[in-house]
């Protein structure tokens, strides 16, 4: 038994000993899919040309594969069988809009190490890395790439999941890899050698760190949902799978509780969050991604939460919903009356990323498509001729594209948004604070793009909130960066996590009350 799988300029082949599923032979070729549902056959993301000896195509293919599709040979790879010799071919690969901008409040100059050192934010989606030189403060060279656990499931659930059925050690090998080349990446750029590097900070939320370290994910998907390792330790490289001769240890920055992790503790220093006192005015960050996860700077203390939005705003979930690469509708907008789209990379639509199905529903409310409570109206509005049936249910087309927004992704959408703007009450809640804060800082790649404007329209953020907006930019990688250049900046991240109180939205009445109410569009908090 053999396969064969077709990339671009090149041509891999895999030995199956046994009849497996096609999505886990090409993982095991080192190929990566979207499955964004961790490979449970619901996203309908992992398409795959192929032929050959195959299992028969299933109900759920036929109900998410056109007519064409199937004709052309198209199969979801989670839902189709290696049965005997087989050729599998893949397209090219993606590029996304990775950030990789922060800012570096000043601070005291005091580097871990002598030579090189690299920061490396862990994002679920995404990667970013940085390469400084030590000693002069400066920043030599930046690389991305899409995290390489993507496989296993667009959220930190499905992959805590992976890891507690007995997948840890290939997810915690899966993300050394990628990191191990970055690694490489940035030397190559900057034109330096391994050896040189003798100081490395890792930041992550709290499952990103646990797969990474191969942590058993226990004490995470288990009632009282409290971490048994805050991390804020050392390491050494060969520990975590990394090739660093000259560097004796990594360090992980320490996480505030299971679902606010060293990544908001890093942002919390970028943003200087951690300098607020009682005498400062109230200030709320959030980044709005895969984790909804926010802090809040009130009275001389910080609040934090972590919502569970879930992967809607990266674009699982959603019928076209893709990540931010060539192809996304990433804006849309109304002018004179009508729809425009951006799309990355200025070519075909091919689906939406989150900045854009937050844009297409805040323009299909304003235009009647959508109602309050988020039901797509046939009737009523100028665009009756662009919806159409959907299955059960009905679908809205972009006009002038061919890109489908169905009743269940406006539902998905509002599902994120209520978690996400019932988060933020509920720390203004808890702080004694009634109305806007003076200062909203928008933390992660996603919070670069959004469009606040839109984001309050729908509901994403309260009323009130979009005028004191400011995206911040990749905040966690930048404060990995000030805590790798600076000795009192750890310490002082150290004491900011175990100060910060995280509010359990799972046991607040009040958040309780606030999210079905915020399922409505237009509804006033």
């Amino acid at each position: 038994m053999k396969l064969t799988i077709h990339l671009p300029g090149e041509t891999r082949t895999l030995e199956p000993a046994e009849p497996e599923l096609l999505s886990e032979a090409l993982l095991q070729a080192g190929v990566m899919l979207a499955m964004p549902c961790g490979g449970r056959g619901r996203c309908g993301k992992c398409r795959v040309t192929a032929h050959g000896s195959l299992s028969p195509v299933s109900e759920r293919e036929r109900t998410a594969l056109s007519e064409s599709e199937l004709a052309a040979g198209v199969r979801l790879a989670c839902l189709t069988r290696v049965t005997g010799d087989a050729v599998a071919e893949l397209t090219a690969g993606r590029r996304e809009e990775i950030v990789t901008e922060g800012r570096l409040p000043a601070f005291p100059s005091e580097p871990l190490g002598l030579g090189l050192g690299i920061a490396i934010d862990i994002g679920t989606t995404t990667l970013a890395a940085y390469l400084y030189d030590l000693p002069a403060g400066k920043l030599l060279a930046t690389a991305t790439a899409l995290n390489p656990q993507a496989p296993f499931g667009a959220d930190v659930i499905s992959r805590l999941q992976k890891s507690h059925e007995g997948q840890g050690a290939i997810l915690a090998a899966a993300i050394r890899g990628g990191l191990d080349s970055l690694i490489g990446r940035l030397c190559g750029e900057a034109g330096a050698e391994r050896g040189a590097v003798d100081a490395m900070v890792l930041t992550g939320n709290t499952a990103m760190l646990y797969l990474l370290t191969g942590q058993k994910p226990d004490s995470l998907i288990a009632v009282p949902f409290v971490q048994d390792r805050s991390f804020g330790e050392r390491l050494a490289p060969e520990e975590l799978g990394l090739t660093l001769p000259g560097c004796e240890t990594v360090y992980l920055t320490r996480c505030i509780s299971a679902y606010v992790g060293a990544d908001i503790t890093m942002s919390s220093m970028a943003s200087e969050l951690f300098r607020r006192t009682a005498e400062d005015e109230p200030c709320l960050m959030c980044d709005i991604g895969t984790n909804g996860e926010m802090v809040l700077a009130a009275g001389g203390r910080w609040y934090c939460c972590s919502t569970a939005a879930g992967p809607t705003f990266e674009g699982a979930g959603i019928h076209m919903g893709m990540t931010a690469r060539a192809g996304a509708i990433s804006r849309v907008w109304l002018e004179d009356g009508a729809f425009r789209c951006r799309v990355i990379g200025g070519g075909k639509a091919e689906g939406l990323c989150g900045t854009g199905i937050i844009d297409a529903v805040a323009a299909m409310l304003e235009t009647g498509v959508v109602d309050e409570t988020g039901y797509l109206c046939e009737e009523g509005h100028a665009f009756g001729d662009c919806v159409e049936e959907f299955g059960n249910s009905t679908a809205f087309r972009l006009p002038g594209t061919d890109v489908l927004i169905t009743q269940g992704d406006v539902r998905a959408v509002q599902l994120a948004k209520a978690a996400i703007c019932a988060g933020m009450l509920t720390l203004l809640h808890e702080a004694g604070l009634d109305g806007a804060v003076p200062e909203l800082k928008i933390a992660g790649g996603f919070g670069s793009f959004i469009d606040v404007n839109s984001a309050e329209r729908i509901g994403l953020i309260p009323p009130g909130f979009a005028a004191r907006a400011e995206a911040i930019g990749n905040a966690a990688g930048a404060g990995a960066s000030m805590v790798l250049l600076s000795r009192p900046m750890l310490e002082a991240s150290q004491r900011f996590s175990r100060e910060a109180q995280t509010v359990e939205l799972s046991t607040s009445k009040f958040f309780m009350e606030k999210y079905p109410e915020n399922m409505l569009f237009g509804t006033e908090a």
